[in-house]
């Protein structure tokens, strides 16, 4: 990793052209550490200013018709001298084989980990990679090197190339270059693994599969090939008892969560006012489109989701509902959104969660993020304290917004209500929802060490718990169905004269409430309760709890 950073810089400097890193999804999801080296300081920095502007050179501009010569240099001048420095510095690596050096695989750099696992379940490599067949790691796609390849096709009886993705950029490519040179070896790629989806081991040990079949078919082991058929026979039949297909686990929201209200809210509107079509946009609200609220018809980009709307809306019966995080408002929708609605005088209603952060990327700080003297000065450090930066309210009242609500996102019959009137209103013009409630996350990167150091110097530390009366629950599930929480799960019904299961919440509750709010604001069961859980109460607290518990006790008959 570190290397390869170092060297996507120099291969940056070397050609003039900017040089992309890419992570597959699996590599951006682990965890690990890596030695780095030590930083080098720039010729340019803050303590290190221009001392004058660079002169003026019409070449570095990027408008016709400048980028004609441009395009011309980066033929002739840039892209060769990138292949140079690949080669020059080895930055693709070639494995040669062992017993079947010639057969050969191509493969992209970030697939290559996994190719050596899946030959492992041939025996044909171990997992240092030290491999019977011969491979050469693609770590830099782009630009390729036809030499590089040419030399690595040309002495092999059949090359496998292993490119996740479509079109087969790569696959094309080296076929238009073995075809140029009148080179005869086979070549395989999409004919023999799929052309979507990722590329596991069990995907890539089907292809080698494939091809070892036609090229050399006493290296194939019969247990790999009972271990893939097994596979298959295990997935039927889990298949065929459940009667239905393995329900997907999609990512969800934070538990707490100040978005998910709003889509409880939303179900609960809809079915006053009607189905209505949702626009979509990027950041954690577009999870809803997951069960169990499955909103959102599309999703153009970041920030989007009111201009896109401008396409639909006229067209439907009922108003668009625009869904837009605070990040995406500041990043797009304020231009291209809110002052183009404005300025068209379109009937829209926007809704904008306002958490506080820029949260699906890690919770960047933004325009209306709250200052941190604000968090220091707050006393309760659990309360949400976004509401102290007015700035979103400020900027739409500045532009002309006339019909603008702000609504705390727990209050889910509140929401409902303004939702259903935003719908409903003999207004015309754009409406706009902001729902107010910090990112849960960045509440709890504060609110958890500010409670371990409370626990610490022994003071009183009250949390909030809520429960389910197992009791009440009548097995129905609407709160689950309604909220999508993942602490309000299922537990076997502890009536022995009662089949379904009921409803429980388990640990990892952080208090927010949603579970009660929907109940009431749905009518659903009383089964919820509320308690507070206290640690380090003081005497009298202690006092009182034992003769609550006492009298809980001797009312309880026998």
């Amino acid at each position: 990793m570190v290397n390869m950073v170092e060297q996507g810089f120099r291969l940056s400097e070397a050609s003039n052209m900017p040089v992309m890193m890419e992570l597959r999804i699996r590599a951006c999801h682990v965890r690990g550490q890596f030695v780095a080296k030590t930083n080098q300081a720039p010729l340019v920095s803050k303590k290190n200013l221009i001392p004058e502007p660079a002169g003026f050179d019409y070449m570095r501009l990027a408008h016709p018709p400048v980028t004609f010569a441009q395009e011309k240099r980066k033929v002739g001048h840039r892209l060769p001298a990138a292949r140079e420095f690949i080669l020059a510095n080895g930055l693709n690596e070639h494995f040669p084989g062992t017993q079947h050096k010639h057969l050969g695989l191509i493969v992209q750099g970030g697939l290559y980990n996994t190719l050596v696992r899946a030959l492992q379940q041939f025996d044909l490599s171990d997992a240092f990679g030290v491999s019977s067949l011969s491979i050469l790691v693609l770590n830099v796609t782009y630009p390729l090197v036809p030499t590089e390849l040419i030399d690595f096709c040309k002495d092999k009886t059949a090359v496998l190339l292993l490119e996740e993705g479509q079109p087969e950029y790569i696959e094309q490519e080296l076929a238009l270059m073995l075809r140029r040179l009148d080179l005869q070896t086979p070549l395989h790629g999409k004919d023999m693994l799929p052309s979507g989806g990722e590329y596991t081991a069990e995907v890539m040990a089907e292809g080698l599969l494939h091809f070892l079949n036609r090229h050399e078919p006493n290296a194939v082991p019969k247990a790999t090939q009972e271990w893939l058929q097994g596979n298959t026979k295990r997935r039927q039949e889990v298949q065929t008892m459940l009667g239905i297909p393995i329900p997907a686990r999609p990512p969800s929201m934070c538990i707490g969560c100040p978005e998910r209200p709003v889509f409880s809210a939303l179900k609960l509107a809809q079915e006053t006012v009607g189905p209505v079509h949702v626009s979509g946009d990027i950041g954690c609200h577009a999870l809803a489109t997951f069960e169990p609220f499955s909103v959102g018809h599309s999703i153009l980009g970041y920030g989007m989701s009111l201009a896109s709307r401008a396409g639909v809306s006229p067209l439907m019966k009922r108003r668009v509902l625009s869904v837009m995080g605070d990040g995406g408002f500041w990043h797009n929708g304020l231009l291209t959104g809110v002052q183009s609605a404005l300025f068209n005088g379109d009937d829209a209603v926007l809704l904008i969660f306002k958490n506080g952060y820029t949260s699906a990327t890690g919770t960047q700080d933004i325009i209306n993020t709250p200052t941190e003297m604000t968090k220091d000065a707050t006393s309760d450090k659990r309360e949400s304290v976004v509401h102290t930066n007015q700035v979103i309210e400020s900027t739409l009242k500045g532009l002309g917004v006339q019909w603008l609500r702000t609504v705390h996102t727990y209050e889910v019959a509140e929401m409902q209500a303004t939702l259903t009137e935003a719908f409903t209103t003999d207004f015309q013009g754009l409406k706009v929802i902001v729902a107010e409630g910090e990112c849960q996350l960045e509440r709890q990167r504060r609110i958890k060490p500010w409670l371990a150091s409370l626990l610490a110097k022994g003071k009183r530390v009250e949390r909030v718990k809520y429960g389910v009366d197992e009791d009440v629950c009548n097995g129905d599930h609407a709160c689950i169905r309604l909220s999508g929480c993942p602490t309000l799960t299922l537990k076997d019904n502890p009536d022995p004269l009662k089949v379904d299961p009921v409803a429980t919440v388990i640990e990892g509750c952080v208090g927010c409430g949603l579970c009660g709010e929907n109940a009431h604001a749905a009518t659903l069961c009383p089964s919820f309760y509320r308690a507070e859980v206290v640690q380090n109460p003081s005497p009298w607290e202690r006092i009182g709890a034992r003769l609550q518990t006492w009298m809980t006790r001797f009312l309880q008959p026998a």
